[in-house]
């Protein structure tokens, strides 16, 4: 190294000398108390865009922005520096043709010898990296605020989709109370079917909708893990028309209270069940199974059912997405989108397991029991 510099120590000289050889990747500056730059490696030179002869002596305000400056920056630094040890600095700093670029990197204190205190500045230039993130965020909030009109637009068509169907289901009961030919009755019990399948629909829009907005918030009360399951098992038994099916409810003998939104998890776990009893053909099995581990309850909703391929279980859970599996009605794909929403809305997770088509599938629920 042809440059002096005012180290005092052997272990100082050690280091710049090491520094001096290093990738031209890292900037590293010597510093005085007062920001002076008493040594610079060849990557500042690069960094910076500045000979190493133009560095020295000159000080280190100099490459941060007019607005860090004003704000007292570069003092900030070293005074933390002095004070912990070393000090973070990963922000926009200015070469010497004033363009910026994102520097990261820390300030180091050398030394605290008195009258001679050395800070070592070293940082890297990652701006394509820092551009690449802050693109990627535009583009996740123009996304967000596309979904948020998306969402408010699912809500007003379901809502003004109630209406017509009320109309319907309301003709089709008169009609089925009046009519006197049997040869109707196919007929009017296949509209019913159609009427109460779109007001599912319709219902799990709204549901989505809501849960998903802005100013939703969970209704928390004390219940037990064994009820919510057991009326859970109940409704979904009744919501498909297998009340006799048998359907083990398999939890510890000790209850379990959580601190919840019940009726939302009821949501959760009914949908859940009742997507099991859809593609389960009896006399295949199904058991829901609860039990708390940590500070955490898990619910496996398990199968013998006709499975799910690999290449959907990672897409399951997307807002209008269709798993395609022989035999599904899953009707526009909002159940599990609202399960896996009212979920994490509890910090909780969801997963879906299956080895593949026909053979079985399992729903793993996890959630923190209280706040």
């Amino acid at each position: 190294m042809s440059e002096t510099h005012p180290a005092t120590d052997h272990i100082v000289q050690d280091m710049l000398w090491t520094f001096a050889n290093v990738s031209s990747e890292y900037a590293v500056l010597l510093l005085d108390a007062d920001g002076t730059i008493n040594w610079a490696n060849i990557g500042a030179e690069t960094i910076l865009g500045e000979t190493r002869s133009g560095l020295m002596q000159g000080n280190i305000s100099h490459y941060f922005t007019r607005e860090d400056v004003r704000k007292g920056i570069p003092e900030h630094e070293i005074e933390e520096a002095r004070q912990r040890g070393r000090s973070g600095n990963d922000r926009w700093m200015a070469r010497a043709d004033r363009s910026r670029f994102w520097a990261s990197g820390q300030t180091i204190c050398l030394s605290a010898h008195a009258g001679d205190r050395n800070f070592l500045k070293i940082f890297r230039d990652l701006t394509d990296g820092k551009m690449q993130l802050e693109a990627a965020m535009k583009r996740c909030h123009a996304v967000t605020q596309t979904n948020e009109g998306l969402t408010a637009a699912i809500a007003l068509l379901a809502h003004e989709l109630r209406n017509p169907l009320s109309g319907i289901s309301l003709s089709a009961t008169l009609l089925s109370a009046q009519s006197r030919d049997p040869s109707l009755k196919p007929q009017v019990e296949s509209i019913a079917r159609n009427v109460s399948m779109a007001a599912r629909l319709i219902d799990d829009l709204m549901q989505h909708s809501k849960v998903t907005s802005k100013g939703f918030s969970l209704d928390r009360t004390d219940c037990s893990l064994r009820e919510l399951l057991e009326s859970s098992t109940r409704i979904a038994q009744r919501q498909m028309e297998q009340e006799s099916r048998e359907i083990p409810v398999l939890v510890p003998s000790g209850d379990i209270e959580m601190h919840i939104d019940c009726m939302r998890m009821q949501q959760v776990f009914v949908n859940l069940i009742a997507n099991a009893i859809r593609y389960t053909p009896a006399p295949r099995k199904i058991w829901v199974t609860g039990t708390f581990i940590g500070n955490d309850v898990v619910v496996r909703v398990s199968d013998e059912g006709i499975g799910i391929e690999a290449d959907r279980l990672e897409r399951i859970f997307e807002l209008f997405t269709l798993p395609h599996l022989q035999g599904s009605k899953l009707g526009l794909g909002l159940g599990l989108a609202l399960v896996k929403k009212i979920v994490e809305l509890h910090s909780g997770s969801v997963q879906a397991r299956s080895e593949g088509v026909d053979k079985g599938s399992q729903f793993i629920v996890r959630f923190p029991a209280r706040e």
